[in-house]
């Protein structure tokens, strides 16, 4: 309820004390206010009604009300673009609402073609008028430069005007932007703030610059103490670094291999990949466990379902290899091929080397050179030699590129 809305309320209760006679009789309520009092007790189709003359008369809030009734489907079927055009009116009269929910519709095309413009437009109008979620989202816009030309210094301003009316989503991406702008100071308090408000991301982030002394004092004892809450509570990135300080012993921490481990599955638990792929290495190397390449395994054939490449090769290696199973080539090829996909470059060059000797196959140079080649041109050196011996009298035209 807004102001002015209330204001008349409260005019009417003084004239019906002050005019029983008004009172017997009842007062003149208008379309808008028959469309508050019925959308108040959930009678949609009667506040569609309603507000659909007041509407029609111009009325700025019941065009406003009325597209929200299409955009939420309530007394009616959800129709987004019925409800652009009542919201495009309200707007153009100036209900920031209307204009930031008209940009939410022009953002997410919803009702409408995508017009980043159009949304950077309406969000604009009612961020002036404060309010704290078109200033989000215009911020967010001006951020990541989606859209519209990205201003870093405007988003600042915006997303801290948006947190001080109480926008708490805001806090956090203010702090990473005045990192960006290189205000270590300024950036730490907003994340206090953040972690304040239950942020584990701004608690462990928190933790992090106490470690290092970035925009305050260094303390690793607390840095350390405020990692531990991020990632009892959850927070997987929080969880990782402890698990890790735990098991070898960082930054102060006293080595404890069972406790690191188990606060790094925990981590691994919830999908994490690096987490996942950590313990794939721990496990294969035997750093503060007993070696086991049959569980390191399992971690990297995680990690490779979930799309992580480095681990697709890793798989595809220990198949070829029989490490950790049973040698397998043909079953590694596809490891190697969704990898190299993503471009991992040492699948390219493991590939290269099947393709050379027909391992798993036949013996197809032309490939093995291509990607040998592919491989070269994404760092791996060590496919420099491969393509040479493979290139020996051939005339590939990949043999002849330097």
């Amino acid at each position: 309820m807004n102001l002015s809305h209330l204001t008349s309320v409260l005019i009417v209760a003084l004239c019906l004390t002050a005019s029983p006679a008004q009172a017997q009789f009842g007062l003149f309520k208008s379309a808008l206010q028959k469309g508050y009092d019925a959308y108040e007790k959930e009678d949609f189709e009667a506040a569609l009604k309603h507000w659909t003359k007041a509407a029609g008369k111009g009325d700025a809030e019941a065009q406003y009300r009325l597209g929200r009734l299409y955009d939420r489907g309530e007394g009616t079927e959800m129709d987004p673009a019925t409800a652009l055009i009542w919201y495009t009116k309200a707007a153009e009269q100036g209900v920031q609402e209307a204009q930031t929910n008209l940009g939410v519709l022009y953002d997410t095309g919803r009702g409408t073609e995508v017009n980043d413009r159009a949304a950077a437009r309406w969000f604009s109008e009612a961020a002036k008028q404060g309010n704290m979620v078109a200033q989000y989202n215009l911020a967010v816009m001006l951020d990541k430069g989606d859209g519209i030309k990205a201003n870093k210094q405007q988003a600042a301003a915006l997303y801290r005007a948006s947190a001080e009316q109480g926008m708490d989503i805001a806090i956090l991406p203010h702090a990473k932007i005045l990192d960006q702008l290189q205000k270590p100071a300024a950036a730490y308090r907003r994340y206090l703030v953040a972690a304040d408000k239950g942020s584990l991301e701004a608690q462990y982030v928190v933790g992090l610059r106490l470690l290092g002394g970035a925009g305050v004092q260094a303390d690793p004892a607390a840095g350390m103490e405020r990692i531990k809450s991020a990632a009892e509570a959850g927070y997987p990135k929080a969880a990782l670094f402890y698990g890790v300080a735990l098991l070898q012993g960082q930054h102060g921490m006293e080595a404890d291999a069972e406790a690191g481990l188990a606060m790094i599955t925990k981590a691994a638990e919830t999908g994490f990949i690096p987490a996942i792929m950590d313990l794939a290495l721990i496990y294969d190397t035997g750093n503060g466990v007993e070696e086991d390449r049959t569980q390191a395994l399992a971690y990297f054939e995680l990690a490779a379902k979930l799309g992580n490449p480095v681990a697709m090769n890793a798989v595809g290696e220990r198949l070829l290899l029989g490490v950790g199973i049973e040698a397998n080539p043909a079953a590694s090829l596809d490891f190697f091929v969704a990898a190299i996909k993503a471009k991992n470059p040492m699948a390219m060059y493991n590939m290269g080397q099947i393709y050379e000797s027909g391992i798993a196959g036949e013996v197809n140079l032309e490939e093995a050179v291509k990607l040998y080649r592919a491989a070269i041109d994404l760092g791996v050196t060590q496919a420099q030699d491969r393509l040479v011996r493979a290139c020996e009298g051939q005339t590939f035209p990949a043999c002849y590129r330097r």
